[in-house]
């Protein structure tokens, strides 16, 4: 139980301070698999292939910053890479199975990657992540998804940020 709202929760400036993000890919040619692990400041992707696995270090910082008013503007570096997003973001209603604001959703509107720029506008939801833990200190996103296409094509994606105050 908190006295601050949801909405005051996600407020303010976070930092992710671990993830681990897993896609898995299924075609013709077999199966290939992605997993990054960060602790917030450095990542391991291992790459998994019909022939062969090649695993990758270096530095990475995610930092988001959400504002009362619903925007949010993100900064991730990865590698050397880096892209600022800027858009909005709310709660689901509770969809389906989902409790009400048990989801944030992002809508990207720009964002600026190794010097190129793209806008977008619609009704456009890049993602919907499950509210694991929503506290003042503390925030935990997750999203799993999977699909399957004639063919034999598959994808799976797992996805978990943690995010802990700046």
């Amino acid at each position: 139980f908190s006295i601050h709202s949801r909405k005051v929760r996600v407020a303010g400036d976070w930092k992710i301070v671990s993830s681990s993000v897993t896609s898995v890919y299924t075609d013709t040619s077999g199966t290939q698999t992605i997993t990054t692990i960060s602790d917030g400041e450095t990542y391991t992707t291992t790459l998994t292939t019909p022939g062969g696995t090649t695993v990758t270090t270096g530095v990475q910082t995610m930092q988001y910053t959400f504002e009362k008013n619903g925007t949010y503007k993100s900064t991730h570096n990865m590698g050397g890479m880096n892209m600022i997003d800027n858009g909005t973001w709310d709660f689901t209603s509770g969809v389906g199975s989902k409790k009400n604001k048990s989801q944030i959703t992002i809508y990207s509107q720009s964002q600026i990657s190794m010097g190129n720029s793209s806008t977008f506008t619609g009704n456009y939801v890049n993602i919907a992540y499950d509210l694991k833990e929503l506290r003042n200190d503390k925030m935990v996103w997750y999203y799993k998804t999977t699909s399957t296409q004639t063919g034999g094509y598959s994808t799976a994606y797992e996805i978990e940020y943690v995010f802990e105050p700046l």
